[in-house]
C-alpha cells in the first residue's frame, strides 16, 4: 500500500482496484486530481484478494472502486466507516451496496455516462459497418473477387432510409439516438418507462417488441440486465426480422431467450453484432465463431484509451463534491436502486 504525504486536514480516500484496473483507469492525470484534495491510499492487491483491505480504511469516508473491486458490504456505513462509493465504471451491482444504499447508510455514484459514450459510438459503427458491407468489400478485394463485379454486386444500404429499434432508452440509447439523428432515419423505440408525450419530444415512435422487430432493419439493445428484463428478447421475435437484417447487442446476453439467438443466426437469414456473451471470455468452440454473419467483439464497446480517462476523472470529481457539499453529478438515487443494472 502506498501514500501520499498531504496535510492532515486533507480526508483520506481509498482506491479499492487492482493494479490490473487501476493501471488503466487512474492515470497519473487522475492521481494528481485526486492528491489536490485528499490523502489517496492505494490498497494492494493482496490485501484486496484476501479481505485484509478492511485494516486500511481506518478513518476513510469515501473510496473509490472499479472493474475487480471487492465487495463493500462489511465496510460500509454504519458497521464500518465508509459513507461515500465513487464508481469508475458502470454498474455496482458487484460491489454488494444495495442494501445499504437502500437503507441510506451510504451514497454511491459511478461512471455509466461516461462509458456511454463509448458504447454509443461502437454500436454506430457496427450499424455502419453492416450497412455498408465493410467486411465483405475488405474481404473481396483481399481474395479473387474482381473489381467490377464487387462494384456491381456489393451494394450496401443507406442508413437515412432504414428504421432503427432501439430496445431501451437509458444513458447508452440516448446517446444511440442522438448520433442517428444526423443520418436521418427514422427510429423506433421499446421503453415501457418513455410517455407518448416524451416520445414525441424525442421524435421517436413507441412500439411493442414483436412489432418493433418486424419492422425495424436494424434493432440495437440497451435494456438493463434485470430480472424483469432477463430472456425478454423471444425467439418469435428474431423470427419475425426481414431477411439480412441487423441485431446488435452491446448490452447483455441475459436480455436474450437462451439459445433464441444462436438458433436463428444458424440459418444464415439475419446478422448480428454481439459484444456480451452467456459466458466470458467466449469459448473457442462457441458456434458464434464459426458464423459468417455474425461479427463478434470481446466485450469492449464500452472502453477506450478516453473513456478510461473520463472514468477516472469523473469519479474522482464526483468525491470532491461529496467532500465540498455540491450536488454529485452521477449519483445513484436510493428509489433506484433496486434497478441497478
Amino acid at each position: 500500500m502506498k501514500t501520499h504525504s498531504h496535510p492532515t486536514s486533507a480526508p483520506k480516500v481509498a482506491v479499492l482496484m487492482p493494479e490490473e484496473v487501476r493501471s488503466r483507469i487512474f492515470s497519473a492525470q487522475v492521481e494528481d486530481a485526486l492528491s489536490a484534495f485528499a490523502q489517496p491510499v492505494f490498497v494492494s492487491d493482496e490485501d484486496l484478494a484476501s479481505g485484509a483491505f478492511a485494516a486500511a480504511l481506518t478513518d476513510v469516508t469515501a473510496v473509490i472502486t472499479g472493474w475487480l473491486s471487492p465487495k463493500l458490504s462489511q465496510v460500509v456505513a454504519p458497521r464500518g466507516e465508509v459513507a461515500f462509493v465513487s464508481h469508475a465504471a458502470g454498474s455496482v451491482k458487484l460491489l454488494d451496496v444495495e442494501t445499504a444504499l437502500v437503507d441510506g447508510h451510504i451514497r454511491v455514484s459511478h461512471a455509466a455516462p461516461q462509458i456511454a459514450l463509448a458504447v454509443a459510438e461502437f454500436t454506430l459503427t457496427q450499424i455502419l459497418a453492416h450497412l455498408r458491407l465493410q467486411g465483405q468489400q475488405d474481404a473481396g478485394l483481399r481474395g479473387t473477387l474482381g473489381w467490377a463485379e464487387m462494384r456491381k454486386d456489393l451494394l450496401g444500404q443507406l442508413l437515412a432510409e432504414q428504421t432503427v429499434g432501439l430496445v431501451g432508452l437509458g444513458y447508452v440509447g440516448r446517446l444511440v439516438l442522438d448520433r442517428l439523428r444526423p443520418f436521418g432515419c427514422k427510429v423506433a423505440v421499446y421503453d415501457p418507462f418513455i410517455s407518448a408525450e416524451e416520445a414525441d419530444r424525442l421524435s421517436v415512435t413507441l412500439m411493442e417488441l414483436d412489432a418493433l422487430f418486424a419492422g425495424c432493419a436494424v434493432v440495437s439493445l440497451h435494456a438493463a440486465n434485470l430480472p424483469a428484463t432477463t430472456g425478454m428478447i423471444k425467439g418469435r421475435y428474431l423470427q419475425a426480422m426481414a431477411d439480412g437484417s441487423l441485431l446488435v447487442n452491446t448490452a447483455r446476453a441475459g436480455l436474450l431467450e437462451p439459445g433464441a439467438l444462436v438458433a436463428e443466426l444458424q440459418g444464415g437469414r439475419i446478422f448480428a453484432a454481439i459484444d456480451t456473451f452467456d459466458i466470458e471470455p467466449l469459448p473457442d468452440d462457441d458456434p458464434l465463431r464459426r458464423m459468417p454473419n455474425v461479427y463478434l467483439s470481446p466485450h469492449c464497446a464500452g472502453h477506450t484509451r478516453e473513456s478510461y480517462l473520463r472514468q477516472g476523472l469523473s469519479a474522482v470529481e464526483e468525491v470532491r463534491r461529496y467532500f465540498a457539499g455540491e450536488p454529485l453529478q452521477q449519483e445513484i438515487r436510493r428509489e433506484k436502486a433496486a434497478a441497478l443494472a
